[in-house]
């Protein structure tokens, strides 16, 4: 496969960003993982970073080079991620599970397969504007759904940030398994947390992303929405892929990614802090035992 290729998190108007976000592949398949940290719970970058270092590791032990199942890989790479969450949080003792939304994206063979669990979404875009856009596992969603509200009133609804499904959670996700898609070259897949989506329309999206490729947008798109949501904006994160015509040269030039080329990556190590930074820095946070 050849593809455009486009990672970058970055931390908005807050404190600590709590996203994480993976792009890795073997020779014949790739993976794109995007993980929110729910800001209401304790730590909930640690939850994003167990689920992207998991993702990684069962795609790199699975994928020889490319996956059997697809779609049964994600069902269970994802259920593992959420009771790694569980698991940690009883472990050390946390007072609260840390949470996380999630979206993956796998492609081989020329094909998506893709599921999420909260409002991190996933777009296909192609030569004739969007083909698909992931729904969100939020209550405006149920609301836009049952007609009580519009897309443009749930970007400043007062509940506008409130999920009903995530990783982490007392109950099992709902792991929403998306339809398959034919990739074609030109066609682009990108993933993103809220804090891009909330601030660049679906009109918007089918304009920029119009005959260009990942490289040549996202990384001003990423910036129009950190200006656009200024001091108070959230973290905003994204992982985008263009699929390039298998005849072209793309030898040298940045951006760019042949995986029959180049060897299989592994996953990225986990940013500072690290999970186990982050856990000292929690025990440290809590208030000591009577």
């Amino acid at each position: 496969m050849k593809l455009a290729v486009f990672q970058e998190s970055r931390v908005g108007g807050r404190a600590s960003n709590q996203d994480r976000v993976l792009l890795t592949h073997t020779r014949d398949a790739v993976l794109m993982v995007v993980a929110d940290g729910m800001g209401g719970h304790l730590q909930g970058e640690v939850a994003a970073q167990i689920t992207v270092d998991l993702l990684g590791e069962l795609f790199h032990q699975q994928a020889v080079p490319k996956l059997q199942h697809p779609n049964r890989f994600l069902i269970n790479a994802i259920s593992a991620a959420h009771q790694a969450i569980l698991d940690y949080a009883v472990q050390h003792r946390l007072p609260e599970i840390p949470c996380t939304t999630v979206v993956v994206a796998l492609i081989q063979d020329d094909m998506l397969f893709w599921c999420h669990v909260g409002d991190s979404r996933l777009y296909v875009l192609d030569q004739n504007g969007l083909r698909l856009r992931s729904r969100d596992h939020s209550q405006v969603q149920r609301m836009i759904d049952q007609g009580m509200l519009t897309e443009e009133g749930a970007l400043v609804h007062p509940e506008r940030n409130k999920i009903y499904n995530c990783l982490g959670a007392t109950q099992d996700p709902d792991i929403d398994i998306g339809e398959r898609q034919f990739l074609s070259p030109g066609v682009t897949v990108m993933m993103c947390s809220d804090g891009l989506w909330s601030q660049v329309g679906n009109e918007e999206l089918q304009k920029v992303f119009a005959r260009r490729h990942v490289g040549q947008v996202m990384p001003a798109l990423m910036t129009v929405a950190e200006r656009r949501a200024g001091a108070g904006g959230d973290n905003l994160s994204a992982v985008a892929v263009t699929l390039l015509d298998p005849a072209v040269d793309i030898a040298h030039l940045p951006g760019m990614l042949d995986t029959a080329r180049m060897p299989a990556k592994l996953p990225r190590p986990a940013v500072d802090p690290t999970v186990e930074t982050m856990h000292r820095e929690i025990l440290a946070s809590l208030p000591p035992k009577p």
